[in-house]
């Protein structure tokens, strides 16, 4: 069975959090991994056995020098106190190492298995089901396999399977693609299980540069079109400003030509009151010559009014004086007898002669009044 496919087994065991013993079959052997909520609590080899030497050896913690020295003291199975304590590892440690040896091993050498759901008992302490899966990815000699790149958008939410800040500072290199340098079969594993959580995107180096061929293409054509619809925007711009200022030049000589016409009309409106003024003026004028004119001959016919008033009233006088000669020659004889009752009736007479010539000069003074009044009236 490929090391991908017990990979796979224990990548779903804890992804479900699956608690039980996953069955693993190889040359008629068999072996059992023990999860609980899908993190390793123990295990029963029947094949892919690591030392614990060998565990240390895989995991860089020691060199070929060493574990040629521990097999020299006759200890290449553990490692000794001395050699813990320079490498500042417990036991429990060791043994984690050696798990995950049995693990990488198991992977490589399984050809079957069967996940069994149960209870299963503790046999030390629990390692983290993202260590497990990463072991079961890491191959025990690094493989030839065509040149890959990487790229990882999220190193926040790798957080779990992360082992250390040097993992997370190498994950945050793959901000783009690019092809890992002295790529370490842990990272390699870390970069496949990332791949499996869709956290790492990874193509080979093919793909990529076709990807890449036609990134720059779709960049090119996405260029040219930009700069087309610049062009297409800039000559729309162009447009849009010769009709603004074409309408600008309409709408001013619309401005104009309708001032013109008003001016135009103002100039009639003040002619034709110019002209309608002169005419009240002339009328004003006839009126006012006419009132004169009538206001004269009123006059001249008053004055000849009173000039014959004044005739008569001397004719009448003249008359009234020689009929009065004439009746004192006639009456002389009786003058004396008559002469007080003639001067009586002389009396009378000049007192309503004189009343009489006050009467008409206080109607010619009311007449002169009423044309005066008159006049002003029209006027």
């Amino acid at each position: 069975m490929s090391h991908s496919l017990v990979a796979d087994a224990l990548y779903s065991a804890h992804k479900a959090r699956a608690t039980g013993q996953l069955t693993l079959h190889a040359g008629g052997r068999q072996a059992r991994l023990f999860l609980q909520e899908g993190n390793l609590v123990g295990t029963q080899l029947g094949f892919g056995f690591q030392s614990p030497a060998q565990a240390l050896l895989q995991s860089g913690r020691v060199g070929p020098e060493a574990l040629d020295a521990l097999w020299a003291r006759g200890g290449a199975g553990a490692p000794d106190e001395d050699l813990l304590e320079v490498l500042g590892m417990g036991q429990e440690a060791v043994v984690e190492l050696q798990v995950l040896a049995h693990v990488r091993r198991l992977s490589q050498l399984a050809e079957a298995s069967a996940f069994e759901p149960g209870v299963v008992e503790e046999m030390f302490r629990p390692i983290p089901g993202t260590r497990v899966v990463r072991a079961a990815l890491e191959p025990v000699k690094a493989q030839g396999a065509a040149a890959r790149v990487y790229r990882c958008g999220d190193v926040a939410a790798c957080g779990p399977w992360i082992s250390d800040e040097a993992e997370r500072g190498f994950l945050e290199t793959l901000g783009g693609f690019r092809q890992p340098e002295g790529l370490t079969p842990a990272r390699e594993a870390l970069l496949q299980v990332l791949g499996r959580e869709g956290l790492v995107e990874s193509l080979s180096v093919e793909e990529w540069e076709e990807r890449e061929r036609a990134r720059i293409a779709e960049e090119a054509r996405l260029a040219e079109e930009a700069r087309l619809a610049e062009e297409a925007r800039l000559a729309e711009e162009a447009r849009l400003a010769e009709e603004a200022r074409l309408a600008e030049e309409a709408r001013r000589a619309e401005e104009a030509r309708l001032a013109e016409e008003a001016r135009l009309a103002e100039e009639a409106r003040l002619a034709e009151e110019a002209r309608l003024a002169e005419e009240a003026r002339r009328a004003e004028e006839a009126r006012l010559a006419e009132e004169a004119r009538l206001a004269e001959e009123a006059r001249l016919a008053e004055e000849a009014r009173r000039a014959e008033e004044a005739r008569l009233a001397e004719e009448a006088r003249l008359a009234e004086e020689a009929r009065l000669a004439e009746e004192a020659r006639l009456a002389e004889e009786a003058r004396l007898a008559e002469e007080a009752r003639l001067a009586e009736e002389a009396r009378l007479a000049e007192e309503a002669r004189l009343a009489e010539e006050a009467r008409l000069a206080e109607v010619a003074r009311l007449a002169e009044v009423a044309r005066l009044a008159e006049a002003a009236r029209r006027a």
